[in-house]
């Protein structure tokens, strides 16, 4: 997901906007969703992705496009003036952490999912901690140029099938 995102120029960071996560988990964000990027071509199939509860109010997210290998990543909630953000980050096969990453998820519909992340545009010059970044995005929060669409979700009908295996 995050591999994606990246070509269309969102934020990457060197650490989260919390150390910790500072909300539960959305329990309407978890299951299997469909997803079709923005940025995809009108014959490019959606991508699936697994949201699954992880522990110490974190999410497991498994995204996975066509027949290719699944990319996994962590993530967990910060607020910035009561609106949620996802902190999130690639795991990688020798168990080391990616970059971070700040998406917005905003639930449509019970089934409709629409996930925008900081672009890069927004973010441009600020200073490299947390705190100054979190000042930066509150400041910007009703801006459009703060965040780029990234994906539309539906949620997939639950199968005997689960996500790939770790």
């Amino acid at each position: 997901m995050i591999a994606v995102a990246l070509v269309g120029g969102c934020y990457e960071s060197n650490f989260p906007l919390d150390p910790a996560p500072q909300a539960d988990v959305e329990e309407a964000w978890l299951g299997t969703w469909r997803c079709l990027p923005f940025d995809a071509g009108a014959d490019e199939p959606p991508a699936t992705v697994w949201v699954k509860r992880a522990s110490d109010r974190r999410y497991d997210v498994t995204w996975q496009e066509g027949g290719g290998d699944p990319d996994r990543y962590e993530a967990f909630a910060s607020s910035v003036e009561g609106q949620r953000f996802l902190n999130v980050q690639e795991r990688k096969t020798d168990g080391a952490g990616g970059k971070w990453v700040f998406m917005r998820p905003t639930l449509l519909r019970p089934n409709v999912l629409h996930v925008d992340i900081v672009g890069a545009d927004a973010l441009k010059g600020v200073e490299e901690s947390a705190p100054a970044v979190r000042r930066a995005i509150a400041r910007q929060l009703a801006s459009p140029s703060l965040a780029v669409e990234f994906c539309v979700c539906a949620r997939a009908k639950e199968t005997a099938e689960a996500a790939p295996a770790r």
